[in-house]
């Protein structure tokens, strides 16, 4: 395994000490191997293939070798503790899958395993949460999942879905901003964020003086913000599947992601993941949540592609729908 210069990307060295290549973790001194035997790993749902292959190694390695890996006196076998969220799976365009959490018991073969649901959400109010699970139903998932507000009571305010407007969408940020409100102004892509900056920008800049700890606006992308919160957040743009890649199904179906019997793993994957990133963006937000969507932005072909705000239901109490189309419908 030695290379000059030492150096390699990671994906090579999950692949160097993964299923495939058990010759090379055999290699491995007792004393380097043993921190693996209970492992915990956060954000599980993002895992890859290539790593989700070097865990099973590794716990297999650690198995053949034995007593000599036990950690502690009663803790003699390996264990794999994995935190995460399958509707917070974002990252397929990447090669991560929720897979590996959602079958968990399958692809992670024990003589025990336990499932812990964890319900209570302590950021957002039922309506912001109704209304972000009822967009990622659609989309495949751990059965029996529903979480619910806890903390203070709070006022449920609807989602408001708006046609975009830069002009009313500057007077609503400066409100909320006026009133101490704590903000994240979300885009899909680079193209949304120059839209609103002209009109903003002077508020934003302001802001940013105030140091880091004292600043109450955040510009960010989607996939950004994961993590994050805000009183109010603003979602500027739709979450839209695009395009198809033969070359990514392909690679999908090489790595055993998907259904066996679906010819674009891959593009169905997305599809689901654009439901998914509504989900974590709707969900920054502790109190007011207010969705801009530009009706003209889709042409030609993309215009039939599957949109995450297909899934808004105007009859629901979670959602307040002021677009025009939903007007003259």
């Amino acid at each position: 395994m030695a290379q000059t210069p030492p150096i390699m990307t990671y994906n090579r060295m999950f692949a160097l000490f993964g299923e495939t290549s058990p010759e090379n973790l055999r290699q491995v001194s007792d004393p380097m191997l043993r921190p693996l035997s209970h492992l915990m790993i956060d954000e599980f749902q993002d895992v890859s293939p290539q790593i989700v292959s070097w865990i099973r190694a590794s716990l297999r390695e650690i198995r053949r070798r034995g007593p000599a890996m036990h950690v502690g006196r009663i803790a003699q076998r390996s264990s794999l503790l994995c935190v995460g969220d399958d509707w917070q799976s974002i990252y397929g365009w990447r090669g991560s899958s929720p897979k590996y959490f959602m079958e968990f018991a399958k692809e992670f073969s024990s003589p025990a395993t336990t499932k812990v649901m964890l319900s209570e959400n302590f950021r957002s109010h039922q309506h912001i949460i109704d209304a972000a699970e009822h967009i990622v139903r659609a989309a495949p998932a751990i059965a029996g999942k529903k979480a619910r507000a806890s903390g203070a009571p709070q006022e449920l305010l609807a989602v408001k879905v708006l046609d975009r407007d830069e002009d009313e969408l500057a007077e609503r940020v400066a409100e909320h901003y006026n009133d101490g409100d704590s903000i994240l102004l979300l885009y899909r892509k680079g193209s949304e964020k120059a839209r609103f900056a002209e009109r903003l920008q002077a508020l934003i800049d302001s802001d940013a003086a105030r140091g880091a700890q004292g600043r109450r606006i955040r510009t960010l992308t989607y996939h950004s913000s994961k993590g994050l919160q805000a009183d109010a957040v603003f979602l500027l743009g739709d979450c839209q599947h695009l395009t198809v890649s033969p070359y990514k199904n392909q690679v999908y179906r090489l790595a055993g992601l998907g259904d066996a019997n679906d010819l674009q793993p891959f593009d169905t994957a997305q599809k689901d993941e654009v439901l998914r990133l509504a989900y974590v963006a709707i969900t920054r937000s502790a109190r007011y949540c207010y969705w801009y969507i530009d009706e003209n932005a889709g042409a030609g072909e993309s215009a039939h592609m599957p949109k995450a705000s297909d899934r808004v239901a105007r009859e629901k109490p979670f959602f307040e729908d002021l677009r025009s189309k939903a007007r003259m419908g």
